[in-house]
């Protein structure tokens, strides 16, 4: 329990720091060290100050190499600007305990890939659904994806509307 709050905090100050945005309840922290509001922890903990990220623009070309990479620590992206089918995000390293909420608010199909790089925790590269590190998942126009790594390195994802 306390390790999941822990990874929680990390995340949602990893957040804070990228500029994203909070649905808070209580009073949110700011980066630096600092006693938290047992409000906001609180709502943390049930589910209610989720990290957000929106206006994200999916990367053109579609390939891994040069992909929008998604914010570690975010469970909640918005990609608001897909020009071409097939422009591209990249996951973050799958962590374990780690959820993601990806929705396509774009006009046209995007590609989503896991990280190209080595993932420190398995010394490996990352997978989304057993699938080869290097192939994409296509996300269509107005449709979500949801992920979730239950092990480091592996990530589980189902698209739907």
């Amino acid at each position: 329990m306390l390790k999941t709050i822990a990874n929680m905090l990390v995340g949602a100050f990893m957040a804070a720091m990228v500029g994203a945005a909070f649905a808070v309840v209580g009073q949110a922290p700011v980066p630096g060290f600092q006693t938290p509001d047992g409000s906001w922890l609180l709502g943390l903990a049930a589910g209610s100050n989720f990290s957000y990220q929106y206006a994200i623009v999916a990367k053109a070309s579609g390939t891994q190499t040069t992909c929008t990479n998604i914010v570690p620590g975010i469970y909640l992206a918005q990609v608001d600007t897909v020009v071409t089918g097939g422009d591209s995000i990249c996951l973050p390293f799958a962590v374990a305990g780690t959820n993601l909420n990806i929705r396509n608010n774009g006009a046209q199909s995007m590609n989503v890939f896991a990280q190209a790089g080595t993932n420190l925790l398995t010394a490996s590269t990352d997978q989304i659904n057993n699938i080869t590190n290097t192939s994409a998942i296509a996300v269509t126009a107005q449709q979500i994806m949801e992920c979730f790594a239950a092990k480091n390195g592996s990530w589980s994802c189902a698209r739907g509307s």
